[in-house]
């Protein structure tokens, strides 16, 4: 612990002094004119750095957050429970009025002009054979 208390003294005093002179290693040209490297030995930590942790401590450990870790299925095993849904209903799949609308837009482009309405049996039994042809087409694709 003293040498903790020594190195947070001595990092204050470095920060301090890193305002000044630079507290890296010096370069020395020697006699013959090449660049030699000295390095002076010191006991406290690079004034960048902060006493306790590193790099390499911080992503080793995961942050500490109180969210909670949301729960999540394996991938395919909704899908599965939703299969299992939808076989069991008898009910039709695809949304009544948004269907009623695409069929009397089709009508307008392709029937002649005379035919606009629709009986409601006519337009459910449309929808079913469209949405039994559309489960098929899907299952065969499958294989």
């Amino acid at each position: 612990r003293a040498r903790d208390r020594n190195r947070t003294n001595a990092t204050a005093s470095s920060s301090a002094a890193a305002e000044g002179p630079s507290a890296t290693p010096t370069r020395r040209e020697g006699s013959q004119g090449e660049a030699q490297q000295t390095a002076t030995p010191t006991t406290t930590p690079p004034a960048g750095r902060k006493k306790g942790g590193t790099k390499r401590t911080k992503q080793a450990m995961p942050k500490s957050s109180n969210k909670k870790k949301t729960f999540r299925y394996k991938p395919g095993t909704v899908a599965l429970r939703e299969i299992r849904h939808f076989q069991k209903t008898t009910k039709l799949l695809i949304p009544a009025a948004s269907f009623i609308r695409e069929v009397r837009s089709v009508t307008q482009i392709f029937a002649p002009p005379d035919v606009t309405r629709w009986t409601a049996e006519a337009l459910m039994a449309i929808q079913e054979a469209a949405e039994d042809f559309l489960i098929g087409l899907f299952s065969d694709a499958m294989l």
